[in-house]
C-alpha cells in the first residue's frame, strides 16, 4: 500500500509541476511583445530606416536625359517636334518660359513633361536651369 500511495502522490507531484520539456518551459516563460506596444517613436524609427537616401540630380543629368530628345544638345530644337529653340534666347527669356511652365501658363505638353520630371525626383529652379542652358548654349 506504500508503494501505491507514494506512486500516487509522486503522479500528483509531477501534475501539479507540469511535465514538459525544457523547450515547451522556456516559450511559456518567454513574454510575447505586441504589435500595439510599439510607440510612434520606435516606428518614426523603423521607417527611417527604410528610406533609401534621395538622389540630387544634376542640371546636366536632368537635361540630358529630360530635355535634350526634344531640345537637342545645343539648344537648337528639334524641327520634327516642332519644338523651339532655346539656344537664341537670353537667360531672362529662358528662366521667364521656364517660369510659366512651372505656373502652368499654357505649356501644356512641357507642363506634363516637368510633372514626370519631377516624379522621377528630379528638382530643378527656373532661375537655376535657365543660366544651366544659357551657359550651355552659348559658350
Amino acid at each position: 500500500m506504500q508503494q501505491k500511495t507514494t506512486i500516487l502522490l509522486f503522479t500528483l507531484a509531477l501534475i501539479a509541476v507540469g511535465c514538459s520539456d525544457s523547450k515547451t518551459q522556456e516559450t511559456q516563460q518567454t513574454p510575447v511583445a505586441k504589435a500595439t506596444e510599439v510607440t510612434p517613436q520606435e516606428a518614426k524609427v523603423v521607417k527611417k530606416a527604410v528610406v533609401a537616401p534621395k538622389k540630387v540630380y544634376t542640371l546636366d543629368e536632368i537635361y540630358n536625359s529630360m530635355c535634350v530628345e526634344c531640345h537637342s544638345s545645343d539648344g537648337s530644337g528639334n524641327v520634327e517636334k516642332l519644338t523651339p529653340s532655346m539656344a537664341d534666347l537670353s537667360q531672362k527669356e529662358m528662366q521667364e518660359a521656364l517660369l510659366e511652365v512651372e505656373n502652368d501658363d499654357g505649356h501644356v505638353i512641357m507642363e506634363h513633361n516637368r510633372e514626370q520630371i519631377l516624379k522621377m525626383g528630379m528638382e530643378y529652379s527656373a532661375e537655376d536651369m535657365a543660366k544651366y542652358m544659357f551657359e550651355k548654349f552659348n559658350k
